[in-house]
């Protein structure tokens, strides 16, 4: 950590090297998430993945180069050392609070967890900052309080709608209008025979995904879109398995998403589950390994 007791060094070349270490870390995330959508594998939102992995690579190396003594709070230990090791836990516990946010996969609720642990060893080092104080009367009042907001916070956090980036960007979309849009560097695939009449095309970066969106009409003039990429379309909370093709199925907000067998890279939205149904099992026929 940042404290020190016959430190290997000062406080300041901590610092220097932490957010060195930090700057890396931050960079070779955008240089690899730029090549391989990274976040989208391990289930994470890009920005908040991002702070917490880079906030976590400053505060480990901190940690590493700081002298063991000085990560373990004392009353012996200077004022300035005490606040420094809390400093420390603050960030431990905003950097697994930033993950947990991050997260739409299960690990998510771990490092929820381990963000309250943080925050339990935040309140056990501030009590190394001032022996002196007593207990108010409304100090526990407080505490419940406290209490009864984490709870509320750790269901609000459960049970919040939390889907994947590339899932909310294609409902966004399919809101939107299909202007400005550019010749796809794929070829569109062959859906004729479902009475779908191609509109637009483009290479999009769906939520952090690159895909290819091919944008239809069906034969009410109903739009549909169908998006192909180089990995499968994460299945957010709430979607269904379903077979013939085998796949995914949401339906949320009025609209249907479906996709393929594993290897088929795409996802279908429209307004009905029947179409989506109907689209996907062409698309199978044409884009499974």
């Amino acid at each position: 950590m940042a404290g020190r007791v016959r430190a290997r060094l000062p406080i300041s070349a901590i610092v220097a090297v932490a957010i060195t270490v930090a700057a890396i870390a931050l960079l070779a995330l955008v240089v690899v998430s730029a090549r391989y959508p990274l976040p989208i594998v391990i289930g994470a939102r890009r920005v908040p993945l991002f702070a917490g992995l880079t906030l976590s690579a400053a505060l480990g190396t901190a940690a590493v180069v700081s002298d063991p003594p000085s990560r373990h709070p004392s009353l012996v230990m200077p004022l300035r050392q005490r606040y420094l090791i809390l400093l420390w836990w603050i960030g431990v516990s905003a950097a697994l609070a930033s993950l947990s946010y991050a997260a739409w996969k299960a690990w998510g609720v771990i490092a929820m967890f381990a963000s309250l642990f943080a925050l339990v060893k935040v309140l056990q080092v501030a009590g190394f900052i001032k022996q002196d104080r007593s207990v108010r009367v409304w100090h526990p009042f407080a505490a419940i309080m406290a209490l009864f907001l984490a709870v509320a916070g750790i269901f609000a956090f459960v049970g919040r709608p939390n889907l994947p980036p590339p899932i909310q960007a294609a409902m966004v979309a399919y809101q939107d209008g299909r202007d400005g849009q550019v010749p796809a560097s794929r070829p569109p695939p062959e859906v004729s025979a479902t009475g779908l009449t191609l509109r637009a095309s483009a290479d999009v970066d769906l939520g952090g995904l690159p895909a290819t969106l091919f944008s239809y009409d069906d034969r009410e003039g109903s739009r549909v879109d169908i998006y192909e990429a180089d990995i499968g379309f994460p299945a957010p909370q709430g979607s269904v398995g379903v077979e013939d093709p085998a796949g995914w199925l949401l339906e949320s907000y009025r609209l249907s998403l479906r996709t393929g067998p594993k290897g088929s890279n795409f996802l279908v939205v429209s307004w009905s589950t029947d179409v989506v149904n109907r689209i996907a099992n062409a698309l199978a026929a044409q884009l499974s390994p």
